[in-house]
């Protein structure tokens, strides 16, 4: 990736990260050039004592689940669709359900990008706002190539699915806020 970008970056040449594709808008799509991260996929690290986990960028979220199983943990806010990579769920600020639960980049505490004039560039909380941006910078700051993150104890779900007209969702909302996770 370090290299892709660098000779981008000498011929004046776009390029964008492009993950699984799963996004609407079509933002990762460049004249220029796209870089694929699907096979920059592996699960770096567990750490359970510090309840983290470390990915490559083109690790999809539902490989990142099955290898904090093990260790009894998993990520604290998870999407619908498990097939995202994790530097797109992260880049994009996806934010799954929950009243009480922050968005996926609230849980990051370290970031590896590669940027076309600083190469490899790692941020974390002691890198203040820039680190913030760089959470959900979209693919605009750099190349996401590894990210890490808080994990929780893992729990079980259930699932309950039920139709309601716009009215009664507007009627219901924060009693069914305060009951369900």
């Amino acid at each position: 990736v370090k290299a892709i970008v660098q000779r981008c970056h000498q011929l004046g040449q776009k390029v964008r990260p492009l993950g699984s594709a799963l996004s609407p808008n079509g933002i990762a799509f460049c004249d220029g050039g796209m870089i694929s991260m699907a096979n920059l996929d592996q699960v770096v690290e567990v750490n359970k004592e510090k309840k983290s986990v470390t990915v490559q960028a083109g690790a999809r979220v539902s490989q990142v689940i099955d290898a904090l199983r093990p260790h009894g943990l998993t990520l604290p806010n998870l999407a619908s669709i498990a097939e995202q990579q994790m530097g797109g769920f992260v880049q994009v600020g996806a934010h799954g359900t929950g009243k009480a639960i922050a968005p996926v980049d609230h849980y990051v505490t370290k970031i590896k990008l590669v940027t076309p004039s600083k190469g490899l560039v790692e941020l974390s909380e002691e890198d203040g706002e820039l680190f913030h941006l760089a959470k959900v910078g979209l693919g605009c700051l750099g190349v996401v190539v590894e990210v890490t993150m808080q994990c929780i104890p893992a729990h079980n779900l259930v699932e309950h699915t039920f139709v309601l007209t716009r009215q009664q969702a507007k009627e219901q909302l924060e009693d069914l806020l305060q009951k369900h996770k």
